[in-house]
């Protein structure tokens, strides 16, 4: 059996923190409360491709901007 997407993610942060751990210390190397979203077709991508080309646009509007 093949092991799903969240698993393989789920290995993958926990290697890369640990490897990471000497040079970073406790600090975090992924952000919490992420969301994966796997692709499924051509309108989930357009709507991503979208809110990433336009977000930095967003920034001023952000309530945590240059705190």
């Amino acid at each position: 059996m093949l092991p799903s997407l969240f698993d393989v993610v789920r290995v993958l942060k926990s290697l890369t923190t640990r490897m990471a751990r000497p040079f970073l210390g406790e600090n975090p190397l992924w952000q919490r409360s992420y969301h994966e979203h796997v692709i499924r077709n051509e309108e989930d991508y357009r709507q991503i491709w979208e809110y990433i080309d336009t977000n930095p646009a967003r920034w001023a509007e952000d309530r945590y901007y240059g705190e």
